[in-house]
């Protein structure tokens, strides 16, 4: 008896550990956005693809030549790139350039509410990542949208203005949650945080530049700097503590604009 109840104690044990184990990877692996992002980019545009092997969906309201060449073309390419972004997530600008891919070929070939609600998407994540705060950057991205705008032309006058305002629409909205964001926090007399009025080790300087300015996360930060992620995580917290914010997101808004 005793023997079949350690046999029975040793069985829960182990099978208590696996579901353990499993839902600590998958709390892992929803600790990266964007890996998980890419996952579901990739099963999209395979979705999408068999749909154009089997109806010719994605270029059957397309007016432009050589629909169907770029229709194929594009989600193969944004396929390639969200697998890309799956191995390497800490590089978001992979990921943005496979919504970029999409929408502009889904402006190609007519499908303009598809590539509307992806603008949406990457305006989105443009704002939460802070990633127009840049003249370079904003002045590459309204570049971007003239090309698209001009795509939607030949479609009719009101496929043209129904892009254009949704777009400008949107960029109004970034706008003003960058201007709320700017007046939540409270800034120095100066107008601007100077980091050299902190005690920073230049380790935790670098924790806050690599997460503002390219998302960086906790594991990446500990192989860039040789250590543990229990120790970026404690100079995560003094830094979260010195500042007077509560996290990642509390940080990115502290320092919109800061030029590093």
């Amino acid at each position: 008896m005793r023997g079949a109840q350690r046999r029975s104690n040793l069985f829960l044990a182990i099978t208590e550990n696996v579901w353990y184990n499993r839902i600590m990877n998958y709390k892992k692996f929803l600790d990266k956005p964007f890996r998980l992002m890419a996952l579901i980019g990739c099963a999209y545009l395979v979705i999408m693809l068999l749909l154009n092997i089997c109806t010719d969906f994605s270029y059957e309201l397309s007016i432009m030549p050589f629909s169907r060449i770029v229709s194929y073309s594009a989600q193969g390419l944004a396929l390639l790139l969200c697998l890309i972004s799956f191995f390497l997530y800490t590089h978001h600008s992979i990921y943005y350039i496979a919504l970029e891919t999409l929408t502009i070929s889904y402006l190609y070939t007519g499908r303009i509410y598809t590539a509307l609600f992806l603008t949406a998407i990457l305006f989105v994540l443009l704002l939460l990542e802070n990633r127009l705060a840049s003249r370079l950057r904003l002045g590459i991205y309204l570049a971007l949208e003239a090309v698209k705008l001009a795509l939607v032309i030949p479609y009719g006058v009101r496929s043209f203005f129904e892009y254009l305002g949704i777009t400008l629409f949107a960029l109004a909205t970034i706008g003003c949650i960058n201007l709320l964001f700017r007046h939540a926090y409270d800034k120095k007399e100066s107008g601007t945080i100077n980091l050299d009025d902190y005690k920073f080790s230049k380790r935790q300087l670098d924790c806050i530049k690599e997460t503002v300015v390219n998302n960086t996360t906790i594991k990446a930060l500990a192989i860039n700097h040789n250590v543990s992620e229990s120790a970026i995580k404690k100079d995560l917290a003094h830094i979260y503590s010195v500042l007077g914010i509560t996290g990642k997101a509390d940080l990115k808004a502290l320092f919109i604009g800061y030029e590093f």
